[in-house]
């Protein structure tokens, strides 16, 4: 047919690729919603960055990927509805922090962001705070051995929500469970507390439940329904 459709960009966490949004049951979540009638239509495009945090850095300019060259191949390659308001982009975990960075860093690309258990971290992680090394390695792979304070700050949704315009971005949803193994619930309560105090709307959820896939089931079909009613109704 001649339909375009709108598009969701969704980014895995810590040690996945791609594949999460099938391996891990997404996939079939959304078949299920769309048969019942309870998101409208659009298409998903689940992006691999490794362990970069989706990030922009020595490694690769893994934000970039996203923002720029991905979304363009998409529009050029594929029908759908280009532009910023038919796109939303969805996180989990890692890849929400990645999400939350890219709603406010670069506003204009995305017409709806929304995360699960977004890796907020506050103070920045060592291993002397009780950071495992497995998860030490993979961000001192992106911000330096030891983490480089700059370097964290200007890739940290906590930091850049501080400063970033309220009259650019876009439509926000995040939720953490609050018995996230890795403290999680802190640093997205943190993020609300910070867009409160600034006067930017946004909805925020702390749900019962720890870090993981059992639990971003029981919150997956609010942010596909949130982000499909932002970006296909344009």
């Amino acid at each position: 047919s001649n339909v375009r459709y709108p598009v969701v960009y969704a980014l895995h966490g810590m040690f996945e690729s791609e594949a999460f949004w099938e391996k891990r049951g997404l996939a079939a979540q959304l078949a299920r919603l769309r048969e019942e009638g309870r998101v409208p239509p659009f298409l998903v495009v689940a992006v691999n960055g490794g362990n970069t945090l989706f990030a922009n850095h020595e490694v690769g300019q893994y934000q970039d990927l996203v923002t720029k060259d991905l979304v363009a191949h998409v529009e050029s390659a594929w029908r759908v509805k280009p532009g910023r308001s038919a796109r939303g982009l969805l996180g989990i975990s890692m890849g929400g922090q990645a999400a939350l960075r890219m709603a406010f860093a670069e506003p204009q690309v995305f017409a709806a962001v929304a995360a699960h258990s977004a890796m907020l971290l506050d103070p920045i992680p060592s291993r002397e705070t009780g950071a495992d090394n497995w998860h030490m390695r993979v961000l001192e792979a992106v911000f330096g051995a030891p983490i480089d304070k700059e370097r964290w700050n200007a890739a940290d949704p906590l930091v850049l929500a501080r400063t970033t315009d309220p009259r650019s971005l876009p439509a926000l949803r995040f939720d953490c469970g609050r018995e996230d193994r890795y403290g999680l619930a802190k640093g997205n309560t943190l993020l609300h507390e910070t867009l409160d105090a600034r006067g930017i709307r946004h909805t925020f959820v702390l749900e019962p439940g720890n870090h993981g896939y059992e639990y971003v089931k029981t919150v997956l079909a609010d942010s596909l329904r949130f982000l499909g009613d932002a970006i296909a109704s344009k």
